[in-house]
């Protein structure tokens, strides 16, 4: 027989059991949801990871774009300022310092791709005119712009401002040309490979005649 104590003790452990049940029911149903919030952080972390690498793979993007831009952006400058250097010594005659138009010949070399050695011939058989009749003449780019340009070719739109005087003559002659310039890129260096005046206007001087003793616009491509 139990005493009438033992009976309470079981009394009491059999009312604790139903709390205890809850409590584990309980903790049951928060499992699923730790659970799910583990799982809403991988998913962030994984989302965010994502993002990076998209945003990564962007910026690299527009990187290369900006590189590129630049090299191009450079090209241009150097096209343009070989251009010029091209057409101020094309249109340079010196009677006194370069009556053999030697010099002449070296900075046009110099400037030039080996597809414009007969048209450079022409052009300083028909300069050595006037230096042999001791005139002079400079040309100055006024203005100039890259009107296209395509991996390793450029074209360039200019202007030239042009004085001479002949011997003999008290006021100088003036006028310009406008000049396809083409430009390709060799070893680093952009040298002219082709060019053609497409306009010309006397000034000063001797209004019909551009030069002295040349018509105007020359010398030019054909």
């Amino acid at each position: 027989m139990r005493s009438a104590a033992a009976d309470r003790v079981v009394g009491s452990a059999k009312m604790r059991r139903p709390g205890a049940s809850r409590r584990g029911r309980a903790g049951t149903v928060r499992f699923p949801v730790l659970i799910a919030g583990v799982l809403a952080i991988v998913m962030l972390v994984g989302g965010l990871g994502f993002g990076a690498w998209h945003f990564a793979s962007e910026g690299d993007s527009l990187r290369r774009t900006a590189v590129r831009f630049d090299a191009q952006a450079a090209d241009r400058e150097g096209a343009l300022r070989a251009g010029d250097g091209f057409l101020a010594a094309a249109y340079t005659v010196d009677a006194v310092g370069d009556k053999g138009m030697g010099k002449w010949n070296d900075a046009m070399t110099a400037a030039t791709t080996d597809t414009l050695k007969e048209q450079v011939r022409q052009t300083k058989a028909l300069l050595s005119l006037l230096s042999e009749s001791d005139a002079n003449m400079s040309g100055t780019v006024s203005d100039s712009a890259v009107i296209s340009q395509n991996d390793n070719l450029i074209r360039v739109l200019a202007v030239v401002k042009l004085t001479g005087k002949a011997k003999g003559q008290a006021e100088p002659t003036t006028g310009s040309v406008t000049e396809y310039v083409d430009l390709m890129k060799v070893d680093g260096r952009w040298k002219v490979f082709g060019y053609k005046d497409i306009g010309s206007k006397a000034g000063a001087g001797q209004p019909d005649a551009g030069l002295p003793g040349l018509t105007s616009g020359q010398p030019g491509g054909k």
